[in-house]
């Protein structure tokens, strides 16, 4: 493939559907693959292209309330819980 080139314009056509294919110099310079996420900013005179990086927080199952009372529950002795059910059952009652 040709190096890419900053004064070329890359022309694609828009379909019916409304979408559009970027050029394969684009797509290596900005590494897209299949599923790559995209995102368009506008900008005086046009938009901006830029490659989108999508990153999963996974959520906390805790509060901080339910925290404190696993925590003091975990320093007395004794009391366990069959699932993590059973312990945030046990916690709204406490």
């Amino acid at each position: 493939m040709k190096a890419f080139n900053k004064s070329r314009y890359y022309i694609s056509h828009v379909t019916s559907k409304g979408q559009a294919t970027i050029p394969r110099a684009v797509r290596t310079l900005l590494d897209l693959k299949e599923g790559s996420e995209i995102a368009f900013k506008p900008m005086r005179g046009g938009f901006m292209l830029v490659r989108v990086t999508t990153t999963i927080k996974e959520a906390d199952p805790y509060t901080p309330v339910e925290w404190e009372k696993i925590k003091r529950l975990s320093a007395g002795k004794g009391k366990t819980f069959r699932s993590a059910k059973a312990l945030l059952k046990h916690l709204h009652k406490a």
